[in-house]
């Protein structure tokens, strides 16, 4: 399932989408490829949404923001 995230804050913001935490949840690897497993990440601009999976939920910088309302969160987004 999918998700909307609004930045609601007047900054760009970005998450690191650390292996341990988000490709667990999303329960396979999003890592960029190669030797090593490099995390990747999400950024979000100044009122903009994305849509995206609903695992990024797992990332505790991105529950914090929805805590303290600098990201709306929109559940079963297209």
């Amino acid at each position: 399932m999918s998700v909307a995230i609004t930045n609601m804050s007047r900054r760009c913001q970005v998450f690191v989408l650390a292996h341990d935490v988000y490709c667990a949840a999303l329960g396979r690897c999003a890592c960029r490829s190669g030797t090593r497993r490099v995390a990747s990440s999400l950024t979000i601009a100044s009122g903009v949404t994305v849509s995206v999976d609903d695992a990024v939920l797992a990332v505790p910088e991105l529950v914090r923001g929805v805590r303290e309302g600098s990201l709306s969160v929109k559940r079963g987004a297209a």
